[in-house]
């Protein structure tokens, strides 16, 4: 024998693949594929039917969709709502106004505030006599 040929327990085909039995199988898958997913998309249509003629009639009473929910509601600009937030806020701590009017009770700025206790001292309580 010469050294081109190979022998019969060389441990490798000796032929190629069939090519027309591949193309077929492949075709064959492809096939399938494509079948697929139109039955899919045919019984998502059905189901869609199915649903909407389960589904109850609205009342021409209920709320349509442009109103909005009630509160809480999501934040949709969550920066833009804390920023104005931080707004109010520093407003109510910087400046002057009624809490309660009647009874004479007004806010101050928080700087005032602070002049006020570090000129004035906070206001102690008289401790507790320590008789038994």
């Amino acid at each position: 024998m010469s050294d081109t040929e190979p022998s019969a327990n060389s441990g490798y085909e000796t032929t190629d693949v069939n090519a027309v039995t591949l193309l077929g199988w492949v075709g064959l898958l492809a096939a399938v594929l494509v079948f697929s997913v139109v039955a899919a998309w045919a019984l998502f249509d059905v189901f869609a039917e199915r649903a909407a003629r389960r589904d109850p009639k609205v009342s021409p009473l209920a709320p349509t969709e442009s109103q909005l929910p009630p509160e809480p509601r999501l934040l949709v600009k969550e920066h833009d709502d804390l920023v104005a937030v931080r707004k109010e806020e520093e407003e109510l701590l910087d400046t002057y106004g009624w809490v309660d009017k009647e009874r004479g009770i007004v806010r101050i700025p928080i700087a005032r505030a602070m002049e006020l206790v570090a000129k004035e001292g906070l206001q102690s309580r008289p401790s507790p006599s320590s008789a038994p």
